[in-house]
């Protein structure tokens, strides 16, 4: 296989979304095969409880997953408190799957309102880097029936798959936000959050 068709079949690849973003060699984890069905699920789920309102008309979602760095010391599921027990091979999945960024599908969401991606080349265009009033401006100028954008990480699994690690968060001006990392738990077939590892709103 020539270099350059070696190029051309992982930009294709990348374009649909079957490559992990940010992967130099265009090689995919053999362990996951990208944002699963049961993701979106959840991620529809979460945007449905969070940040669904009656007057919604857009919701825009970041286009990669994002990874929320703690401390070592700070890592959620290493605490121990009443009544939570996370599971080790949870906390492994979430490790491995955000080692690197993911392409998003916005026709994966299943939501009562349209979804749009932000891409890195919007966020770049509009924020330059900062989050200024200026820069929020322009934002809603470009995009005015939304109310910021969302970002998820990939969910890490346990092995049982019946609990679930996910970091959500929002940006929706220059005081305007929120960040939650999550414990899902898996009964009777649905998920639901079992609790708030880690919650804080802006503004």
């Amino acid at each position: 296989m020539t270099r350059a068709f070696s190029c051309v079949l992982g930009l294709l690849l990348i374009s649909t979304g079957l490559c992990p973003a940010g992967s130099a060699s265009g090689i995919q984890n053999d362990a996951d095969s990208g944002v699963s069905e049961e993701e979106y699920e959840i991620y529809s789920s979460i945007i449905k409880q969070y940040y669904l309102r009656p007057d919604t008309k857009l919701i825009m979602i970041e286009e990669r997953t994002f990874r929320y760095d703690f401390a070592v010391d700070e890592e959620p599921w290493r605490e121990k408190k009443k009544g939570v027990i996370i599971d080790g091979s949870a906390a492994d999945d979430y490790e491995l799957k955000n080692g690197q960024q993911w392409l998003l599908n916005k026709d994966a969401f299943k939501l009562p309102v349209k979804a749009a991606l932000i891409t890195d080349h919007d966020l770049k265009a509009i924020f330059h880097g900062k989050w200024g009033d200026l820069e929020w401006i322009n934002y809603y100028r470009r995009f005015p029936d939304s109310r910021g954008f969302v970002m998820f990480s990939r969910i890490g699994f346990n092995a049982q798959r019946t609990q679930g690690l996910m970091y959500v968060g929002s940006r929706c001006g220059p005081r305007c936000g929120d960040r939650y990392f999550l414990l899902l738990e898996k009964t009777n077939g649905a998920w639901s959050i079992k609790k708030e590892l880690r919650n804080k709103s802006f503004g």
